[in-house]
């Protein structure tokens, strides 16, 4: 396994590698590298490229506009020189973007609190249709979290889904809570679910949260 250190800010060394060993050497049985970098348009070149039963959402607009690179990363996961599977996170309080939400999708939205602290929120999770059922999109998320914590220093991780897979992000992401957070009756949310989906979720973890299921979170890996 190679890990390619391409952002300026955070970087995977051997002392990261060896504090995530469990989680390292999952990704080193399948064959699957690592890269960390900044490019937000190289990342949205990617996805949106790829033919529509591969990656048939919107790139998310919250990674174009505005990028600051020493608070958001890009995460890929590669097999030789092909990237596999890909994350992205960016420092954002929740408050700042439910309200950005609102202006690009009307809808029906409910009083979620916004969680105190340095929030990240994630996003443009994708893993090639060729590679899907092998928990590499579920462990590159938990490194994506690994990487909100020890790295940017945020006290919580969220993102937002369709309602339909609430139990996948709470049972096997891992996240602590998932909330409803809007109806949204033209659908269509980027890449959180198909034009079909009216109801989003929004689901969260705090660092402390994380810290306490690592035990139970790295059974997973060699199981």
């Amino acid at each position: 396994m190679t890990i390619y250190n391409k952002h300026e800010f955070y970087f995977l060394d051997s002392a990261y590698q060896e504090k995530h060993k469990e989680l390292f050497a999952f990704f080193e049985n399948l064959g699957v590298s690592i890269e960390i970098n900044e490019d937000f348009a190289g990342l949205k070149t990617l996805l949106t490229s790829k033919d529509k039963d591969d990656y048939p959402y919107d790139f998310d607009p919250a990674f174009e506009t505005r990028m600051d690179n020493s608070t958001a990363f890009v995460l890929y996961a590669k097999i030789g020189n092909e990237v596999v599977a890909t994350y992205a996170a960016k420092k954002l309080s929740m408050t700042t973007f439910i309200e950005a939400m609102k202006e690009k999708f009307s809808g029906t939205y409910e009083d979620v609190s916004d969680i105190l602290g340095i929030s990240a929120y994630s996003s443009c999770q994708w893993v090639s249709k060729d590679h899907r059922g092998k928990k590499i999109g579920r462990v590159l998320d938990h490194l994506k979290k690994h990487i909100c914590f020890d790295l940017m220093k945020c006290t919580n991780n969220y993102a937002i889904h369709k309602e339909a897979l609430k139990e996948y992000h709470t049972e096997h992401l891992s996240y602590s809570n998932s909330k409803k957070l809007a109806t949204i009756p033209n659908g269509d949310v980027g890449g959180a679910g198909e034009a079909i989906d009216k109801i989003y979720n929004i689901t969260y973890i705090t660092d402390i949260e994380w810290a306490e299921k690592q035990s139970e979170i790295k059974t997973l890996y060699s199981s």
